[in-house]
């Protein structure tokens, strides 16, 4: 008995101990619930996330003083301490956190589909952030080819010498490996290919996220280099109004509008553009160097807010883009018997997308996304046309849910398109239709603290070329704050196209339709990269990378004169990137350098992979005065490399300019880009004869040369 009374005397003392704390979090602006957000006791695991309605609760809470610390994605963390016990104990105390500012945000990335801050993610990704996308910007506000190249291992490939015609290589593979994104959609694939970089302007872009290595496990067929995912802004509470006016020494002009806003239920964004380019003959051969563009486009998107945690978006994009290059007196309109080739090429691109988003708590999150796409392209030459349309789209429904370390992403996905050509006016019979539906699986497991795996896995079904099974895996390890490694290695497929960079220089109409014995080609890639980043006293750092990489594809499908035959040997391309990037207050200094070795096995005479350079390097010298000035150095240096059956070619360096002086509400850019003058009609001519019928050497220096330009941007 007596033990009995001890123990019923000591219970209240013990539950006095363990106190229950109740509150709900809120928006600071809004007033809105933070459904997701936590709160946690510091230094322990005792925690809780806030419900549906907003609330949550910790309990066991020791008695005497302790601190909640309270956070959530895209807001700042607040530290508050509490007195336990306390009067109003039973009592919800109401939490509000404020919407970080842009300088205090974190780099989250969207592409790998959990949104983790970049130095938590096990897979490679490399960001080209705000203030990168903004310079680039006021240089070449026409398309992101020039933003593209601020990546060490990216080349920008000019494919046609009078369209000007642009594909991305990454790793040293040709462009239709490359996946485009733009906030998770497909936005240029197939018969879109050959133009996709050069329509896509980069005013309304927040940042730019790149995989480089096997990622078709995320997003299926023609992600075998990578992903380049391009990442809008999303509208504020504070309005954003920007005009951006661009001259170029080369008759080129460019006029941008991006208007965006967030209201409390509902926000907007459009984004407006236009560039006119008159043909410019820069070697005086007789031929256009630029060809004559017209590229109009608007894309208008609308927000409607439910809730805290639940989002719905709807855009509309559409792009006009005409280019007529060639004999420069048929583009006067004065053409006779030995003047009169030209190229046309006329595009037009509609397409739509719909993201509905709904967060629930303890990290759950349902995303379901669509987008149409129609495409039309015609391609006038004096002896041939060719005119088609593709009608692709985008179906996505995923879940992400955690369990214990686990963090899942699971989902489902359907990939149309459709190619149909005007057979009256090339006479070939290349049709075709191709449907996918994909599903995927993704673990983001913390065993230890130092530890993250990912593993994923994705079936691919296709309705021509069967299915295909995608795994990856990828580890990452910190040995301490500053230094990590990763390492992973993945599969991929790319669904045969008769549209690719070869079939691009060699004339669309010439091509055969695929044979029906033709398969699809696979591949198998790794890589692994050591990280270091050292945070110094206010805005100084220095970061080191140094990554490895492999690439080979099986079954390559090869353009054989004027039809594609898949190969027995393979495509194997390997190399490194070393890069370092250091700030020191107002000082920036970047230095890329890239190694390729890209071999067709297949090809014993010229195993070399065209137009890839072996060694490439990238320095960035800035200094900014922030609200003031900045000035910029940026050069490149691109080897000698081959070209399909020709001599090697010469090594050349470029360096460019740019000046930037600020003022409140506007800011003007001067720049001098490729201040050397370095042509490749310096080297060789590039126009073969006739001048009638002419042919032309693959490009892989600048032909427009040194070019100067002045930008006005204005900032409301």
């Amino acid at each position: 008995m007596k033990k009995l009374i001890t123990i019923l005397l000591f219970i209240p003392l013990f539950a006095n101990a363990q106190n229950t704390f109740k509150a709900i979090v809120k928006d600071s602006l809004t007033n809105e619930p933070l459904v997701g957000s936590s709160g946690i006791l510091k230094g322990t695991t005792i925690g809780s996330s806030v419900d549906l309605n907003g609330k949550f609760e910790i309990k066991n809470i020791p008695n005497g003083k302790q601190t909640i610390v309270f956070s959530f994605i895209g807001y700042e963390n607040l530290e508050i301490t509490y007195t336990f016990p306390i009067n109003e104990n039973l009592q919800e105390h109401i939490i509000y956190l404020k919407p970080k500012t842009e300088k205090l945000e974190e780099v989250v990335v969207t592409s790998t589909r959990t949104n983790s801050r970049i130095e938590n993610i096990p897979i490679r990704v490399e960001v080209i952030g705000k203030e990168e996308v903004d310079e680039e910007v006021n240089i070449k506000p026409t398309n992101i080819s020039k933003l593209l190249l601020e990546s060490t291992s990216i080349q920008s490939q000019q494919t046609s010498a009078i369209t000007g015609n642009v594909s991305i290589r990454l790793l040293g593979l040709d462009g239709k490996y490359t996946q485009i994104l733009k906030d998770g959609f497909p936005l240029y694939s197939g018969f879109a290919q050959g133009l996709s970089v050069l329509e896509i302007p980069p005013l309304d872009l927040k940042q730019v996220e790149i995989i480089k290595g096997s990622s078709s496990s995320l997003y299926g067929s023609d992600a075998i280099a990578g992903i380049i995912n391009l990442i809008s802004k999303q509208p504020q509470r504070k309005r954003e109004l920007t005009f951006l006016v661009n001259q170029t020494s080369l008759q080129g002009t460019d006029a941008n509008r991006y208007f965006s806003q967030r209201w409390k239920k509902v926000g907007f964004s459009v984004l407006a553009t236009s560039n006119f380019q008159n043909a410019e003959d820069v070697n005086k051969d007789g031929f256009s160097d630029l060809p004559k563009t017209l590229t109009i486009g608007v894309a208008p998107t609308f927000y409607y807010y439910l809730n805290s945690t639940t989002t719905l978006l709807f855009g509309l994009n559409g792009t006009f883009d005409k280019r007529k290059g060639g004999d420069m007196e048929v583009l006067k309109n004065q053409p006779s018997l030995m003047h009169q080739y030209f190229e046309e090429n006329i595009s037009n691109r509609i397409s739509t997308q719909m993201k509905f988003d709904k967060q629930f708590e303890n990290g759950k999150s349902l995303t379901f996304k669509n987008s149409i796409s129609y495409f039309d392209r015609a391609i006038n030459q004096p002896a041939s046309t060719f005119k088609g349309n593709q009608m692709s789209s985008y179906t996505e429904a995923s879940f992400n849910f955690r369990i214990a370390k686990h963090q899942f992403v699971s989902g489902i996905d359907v990939i149309t398109e459709k190619f149909s050509e005007d057979t009256t006016k090339s006479h070939q019979q290349r049709n075709y239709n191709y449907i996918t539906t994909g599903f995927f699986l993704q673990d983001d497991w913390n065993p230890f603290d130092k530890v993250t795996l990912q593993a994923g896995v994705r079936t691919d079904y296709q309705n021509q070329f069967g299915i295909f099974v995608l795994p990856r895996l990828a580890i990452m390890y910190k040995f301490s704050k500053e230094f990590y490694v990763r390492a992973g290695s993945g599969f991929g497929y790319k669904v045969p196209s008769i549209f690719s960079t070869e079939s691009e220089q060699e004339g669309i109409n010439l091509i055969q339709p695929l044979s029906t014995i033709i398969k699809a080609e696979k591949s198998i890639g790794a890589n692994l990269d050591f990280n270091y980043k050292k945070q110094f006293d206010g805005e100084s750092m220095i970061s080191i990378n140094q990554s490895f990489f492999a690439t080979q594809i099986d079954n390559p499908l090869v353009l054989d004169t004027i039809r594609f035959i898949n190969k027995n040997k393979p495509i194997f391309t390997k190399g490194f990137e070393s890069n370092l990037r250091l700030v020191l207050d107002e000082f920036q200094l970047f230095v890329g350098y890239t190694f390729i070795d890209a071999r067709r096995k297949y090809d014993t005479t010229q195993s070399f992979i065209p137009l890839t350079p072996k060694h490439k390097v990238n320095v960035d010298i800035i200094y900014e005065d922030e609200n003031n000035y900045s000035l910029a150095i940026e050069g490149y240096y691109l080897s000698p490399m081959f070209r399909d059956q020709d001599l090697k070619t010469k090594d050349y360096f470029t360096i460019g300019l740019i000046a930037q002086k600020h003022f409140k509400h506007c800011s003007i850019i001067a720049n001098c880009d490729n201040i050397f003058d370095v042509q490749q009609t310096r080297f060789e001519n590039i126009v073969n004869p006739p001048a009638s019928a002419p042919t032309f050497r693959q490009i892989y220096a600048p032909l427009s040369g040194r070019v100067f330009s002045v930008a006005l941007r204005i900032k409301i």
